[in-house]
């Protein structure tokens, strides 16, 4: 995340949730509450009883929740040894003890008194190969080590960079009052008050049709299904009755010639809408989904990735163009026993693929499965529900959408509006001020990417095998409710779009360090933005649910002046009395404070619909959550887990885009985590390592997912513990492994055959490693890899117990190798054969730290015909840029040149 400090707090709230810097008056106000009164209690508890009941007729044969397809079998670890529990209760006493680290003197006399430099970054013998460090000429460098510095610098500017960018973002989100704010959702209350009800209601408002006379009247309800904000009706029935349609939004460049510094233009259609509050979220709505589309914001559903994502996933330089939108996918008013009007509306996103015609874009023919905006699509589409009870601006978006319905309902029926009501919708919109930002500043994102090749121990030239570059996202994924096919449009539309809205496409680049990819806005004919479009749905007529109790009150009751959205945050935090508790685990699931936001709204807040087929539909998503959830942890409790390699289970974030690759593979094993053995401790010791060793310790990975979940791993002496923390519980101990010294695992099959004593050897490579794998020690471990001219790899070592190894082919090679450091690498001498290196092996064995390079030091030179005194540190190199590079000086260390 962002680096720099005292703006990190403030970026990492905006990254955080949508809204939480635009409404810390509304969470003010949440707290400053009083309690709820009896009434609110008991109207809650009404609530907790139907809430789950099959109440509108509806019969499930079975209700379908996601199955727990993934249970991983673990192997049985084995006891952990006394010495390594020993140790680790000793560092419980020493709370504030550091890594012995060794003195950074930047040579050693070896134990058979050689002089050797030693690298000033991992402090290990350096070989025949070095480069230049920032200390000076004096001083010398791995190339693995060298590589690791451009990788660490690259991302500090690249942090900084995003840092610059999200103040820059949220800069202009203040100036242009982008961001959904609580407290600009208008109250029925008012308006109920305006159109003379008496008493006004406090509660929700909602419809009940008088189908003799064809009227309507304005009462209050409990239920959330029959809901509907009373402003949103009255300004929809404005617009159907005048424009003989619903609302449109839409964003489009200022200068579509211009789409990387042009500004965005906001068109409304009618243009009265604007600064309205249907206009308003409309406009948050729109500009929401495009900034979560483009990865601004933490994804609201475990596991959803954003477009920016899938792009970074697919890695393919096709270019590419696009438009996204929301989509109501069925619209239907249902009829309660007591006529009660119920919207039910099902939302969506649908994504096209566009094509360059000769009349601009227009949508391909066929949008491929695997296209990054159809992932998307689908993903947002599949969790509409979920992100809507989530997200206070999908929720209201969701319920304009319903109050359009409606709009549509009485005017399609012919049912007998007020005059009042049309009267009250011009008084509202006269009352509004003009639209203070018709233009905003374009929305993008950028990320950083950078790849350092090593081969045969040298970093390969930056302009060919260094690639660094700079992805970027130009706005527009643009949503539009233009797809209602379920009746055929039958209203005149008075007003007509004069030009499309823009599209999004992705081409390539000219700015130099940037990928082929970008989004870009281009011409299209089809409208989009937010186009709340009912025409093509049959909605003159209701469907009777007389299974649905009646769901209005009375104005004058006790239950009409009672907010139930008090009383029912207010429970959610202390348990939920008298529900069930795996109700109150989804709720609690649901209503998560780092997914959710929806809670800062206070007494305004409607609770979800209590009715089965629609909490059976949220069950089954937040139980694919909770796969998901279980995934991760047996990934990440997996000894081949790697911290900036985490996969795809978890957040993007987690992987880095800065890595190393070594001959053409990235590296797929971290430092320290060779040799790992999974152990198995008591309980008693797990409350010890709980209770008093871990809060003493400095975790060495502490990563969170979108819940809120922490996942953790310590090192404690030679013992590496991994956990996790659910958001308000406690740290659990998930699985304790131990480090080994470091072994060569023989290949099973066809390679690990017996070769020949006659096959030739034809290359020799020298390596060295920490002993213990930790780096700064001062003992060091030697083995050498020979390849044969039959393409087979030999690996022989002496161990510090004096025994002499000889491994085939081994399968764990690669791995091994990238945690050392290479030192040497030579063609062998001519006629050299397996039965030679074998006569070496056989002689005299030993036991010390010398006998281990002693021993390598005989089998190299016997392999090429030198020894290594005098050779090393030589061949010292400048890492210099080759003339012509496009790569930036920005990618290389201050100092130090690429080769």
């Amino acid at each position: 995340m962002v680096k720099m400090a005292q703006t990190g707090q403030v970026v990492e709230e905006k990254k955080g949730s949508f809204v939480r810097w635009a409404s810390s008056a509304g969470k003010e106000e949440t707290s400053k509450a009083s309690k709820p009164s009896e009434d609110e209690e008991e109207a809650l508890r009404e609530y907790v009883e139907k809430f789950g009941e099959v109440r509108d007729g509806t019969h499930f044969g079975y209700n379908r929740v996601a199955f727990p397809w993934f249970t991983p079998q673990k192997p049985h670890p084995e006891k952990a040894t006394d010495e390594a529990l020993y140790a680790a209760l000793e560092f419980k006493d020493k709370p504030t003890q550091k890594l012995q680290v060794r003195k950074q003197k930047l040579w050693d006399v070896d134990s058979d008194g050689e002089e050797i430099p030693l690298c000033g970054q991992c402090f290990l013998p350096v070989g025949e190969f070095s480069y230049y460090s920032k200390q000076g000429k004096d001083s010398c460098v791995h190339a693995e080590c060298m590589a690791q510095i451009v990788i660490q610098e690259a991302q500090e500017e690249e942090e900084e960079r995003a840092c610059k960018e999200d103040m820059k973002k949220l800069k202009s989100r203040k100036e242009y009052d982008i961001g959904w704010k609580m407290n600009s959702v208008p109250k029925s209350a008012a308006i109920a008050e305006k159109l003379g009800c008496k008493p006004v209601p406090q509660a929700l408002c909602c419809l009940v049709y008088d189908e003799a006379s064809s009227r309507v009247r304005i009462a209050a309800t409990q239920e959330p299904a029959a809901a509907v904000n009373l402003e949103y009706l009255l300004l929809a029935l404005k617009v159907r009755k005048h424009a003989c349609r619903e609302p449109l939004f839409s964003l489009d460049p200022v200068d579509p010639k211009n789409l990387e510094t042009t500004p965005q233009k906001k068109r409304y259609e009618p243009a009265w809408i604007a600064g309205t509050s249907v206009g308003d979220v409309m406009f948050q709505a729109d500009y929401f989904l495009k900034e979560l589309a483009l990865g601004e914001y933490t994804m609201p559903v475990l596991g959803m990735l954003s477009v920016f994502d899938w792009s970074e996933l697919e890695a393919s330089d096709r270019q590419w163009a696009g438009r996204e939108w929301f989509v109501v996918k069925k619209a239907e008013v249902h009829l309660a026993q007591d006529n009660t009007l119920i919207p039910h509306v099902k939302m969506g996103v649908e994504a096209r693929e566009q094509v360059m015609t000769k009349k601009g874009l227009e949508d391909a023919p066929v949008t491929g499965p695997n296209h990054p905006l159809k992932k998307f699509a689908e993903a947002f589409t599949r969790n509409f529900d979920v992100i809507a009870e989530r997200k206070s601006v999908v929720f209201h978006l969701r319920e304009l959408a319903k109050a359009s319905v409606l709009a549509k309902f009485l005017v399609d029926s012919k049912a007998r509006v007020d005059d009042s009501w049309y009267s009250l919708a011009d008084e509202i919109v006269a009352a509004t001020k003009p639209e203070a930002f018709p233009e905003i500043p374009q929305l993008w994102n950028m990320r950083g990417n950078t790849c350092i090749q090593l081969k045969g121990g040298r970093l390969m030239n930056l302009a060919t095998g260094g690639k660094s570059s700079l992805q970027a996202i130009y706005g527009g994924v643009e949503f539009g409710l233009d797809r209602f096919e379920l009746a055929q449009r039958h209203a005149l539309q008075t007003q007509q779009m004069q030009a499309g809205p823009q599209g999004m496409q992705i081409g390539g680049s000219g700015r130099p360090m940037f990928m082929p990819q970008r989004f870009q806005l281009g011409q299209r004919e089809t409208p989009q933005g937010v186009d709340l479009n009912l025409d093509k749905f049959g909605l003159s007529k209701v469907d009777r649910f007389r299974g649905l109790p009646a769901c209005s009150l009375s104005l004058d009751s006790k239950e009409a002046q009672i907010t139930l959205g008090k009383a029912f945050l207010k429970n959610l935090q202390e348990g939920m009395a008298g529900m069930k508790a795996e109700d109150v685990e989804l709720l609690k699931r649901l209503f998560n404070q780092t997914l959710a936001d929806r809670m800062e709204e206070g007494d305004a807040f409607t609770p979800p619909d209590p009715n089965m087929q629609y909490v059976s539909k949220i069950r089954a998503l937040l139980s694919e959550e909770k796969g998901t959830r279980e995934r991760r942890k047996s990934r990440f409790f997996d000894k081949n887990f790697l911290p900036g390699d985490a996969g795809p289970e978890f957040p993007r974030s987690w992987t880095s885009r800065f890595r190393v690759e070594r001959e053409g593979q990235k590296q797929m094993i971290a430092a320290g985590k060779y040799g790992l053995v999974e152990v198995q401790v008591d309980d008693s010791f797990q409350q010890t390592l709980l209770d008093e060793i871990l809060p003493a310790a400095a975790p060495e990975f502490n990563g969170t997912t979108e819940d809120g979940m922490v996942f953790r791993i310590y090192r404690i002496g030679s013992l590496e513990v991994r956990t996790t923390q659910e958001l308000g519980e406690a740290e659990k101990l998930g699985v304790v492994y131990s480090s080994r010294e470091p072994s060569w695992q023989q290949s099973s099959g066809k390679k690990a055959k017996e070769l020949p004593e006659d096959e030739l050897l034809v290359k020799a490579k020298l390596y060295v490693e920490a002993q213990g794998q930790e780096l700064c020690t001062s003992s060091y471990r030697y083995y050498i890899v020979i390849e044969t001219g039959s393409a087979n790899c030999i690996v022989t070592e002496r161990l510090s117990t004096g025994l002499t190894t000889w491994a085939v082919n081994p399968e764990d090679m690669e791995d091994r190798n990238s945690l050392a450091r290479l030192l040497f690498t030579v063609n062998c001498k001519a006629g050299v054969s397996v039965s030679d290196l074998k006569s070496i092996q056989a002689q005299p064995e030993g036991a010390s730290p010398a006998d281990s390079k002693n021993y390598t030091q005989v089998v190299f030179q016997r392999l090429c015909g030198r020894g290594l005194r005098g050779k090393w540190g030589g061949y010292l190199r400048l890492a210099r840029r080759s003339a012509g590079s496009k790569n930036t000086d920005s990618r290389i260390p201050k100092g130090v040149q690429g080769l």
